[in-house]
């Protein structure tokens, strides 16, 4: 072995050791965030199941996610709230408002739409359309609801997150019936509810403006 291999070697286990200490810390910091509780408006949904049957609620380890059918709420290529969406939905966000656990939650409400191409003066395009959707929904929530404008955040996906594939079992693109429930599926917004970082103090700037 040459006199530089044998001086180098230090610098491999050195990263090893590194790489061991980051995956323990990234482990550690998993196993000590609690789960994101939905149990409160699980319990409400269940408890109003006639108005919110299809309603959908999942959780992940930061959020609960609420997934609205977009039927009632817009008209096909639309994105003005139906008439009666605001009473269907109060409910539901002033429930949420009132459980602590939800109560500082960032709220981002998520637009989706189906993989029919969207095309007209308004909207260019399924983007332009699922933001403007999700617009409309925060909009509601921050003026009607009073929401804290400082907690909502808006995105727009188009067709690009189904919820429902296009595709069948072997990959094949499904069509009929098939293809217009996933198309119905799919057209949709979501409310995500994620805890909040601890605060903006609390964390370090790697890269950016001190200032």
């Amino acid at each position: 072995m040459s006199r530089a291999s044998s001086e180098g070697g230090w610098i491999t286990t050195f990263a090893d050791l590194m790489t061991l200490l980051f995956c323990f810390f990234v482990l550690l910091t998993t196993l000590s965030t609690q789960p994101k509780k939905c149990a409160d408006i699980e319990l409400f949904l269940k408890n109003n199941k006639k108005r919110y049957q299809k309603y959908e609620l999942r959780s992940t380890k930061l959020s609960c996610i609420i997934s609205l059918p977009q039927d009632y709420l817009f008209s096909s290529g639309e994105a003005v709230l139906k008439k009666g969406a605001f009473k269907e939905l109060s409910p539901l966000f002033l429930k949420i408002l009132d459980i602590p656990e939800h109560r500082k939650d960032l709220l981002t409400v998520e637009g989706h739409t189906d993989n029919v191409p969207m095309k007209s003066k308004k909207f260019p395009s399924n983007w332009e359309l699922s933001a403007a959707r999700a617009t409309s929904i925060a909009t509601m929530l921050i003026n009607r609801l009073k929401y804290p404008e400082n907690s909502i955040s808006v995105n727009g996906y188009a067709d690009t997150r189904p919820k429902a594939s296009y595709k069948d079992s072997i990959g094949s693109p499904i069509k009929g019936s098939a293809l217009k429930k996933a198309r119905k599926i799919n057209r949709r917004v979501e409310i995500v509810l994620t805890t909040p970082p601890k605060s903006m103090e609390e964390s370090t700037l790697l890269f950016g403006n001190k200032n």
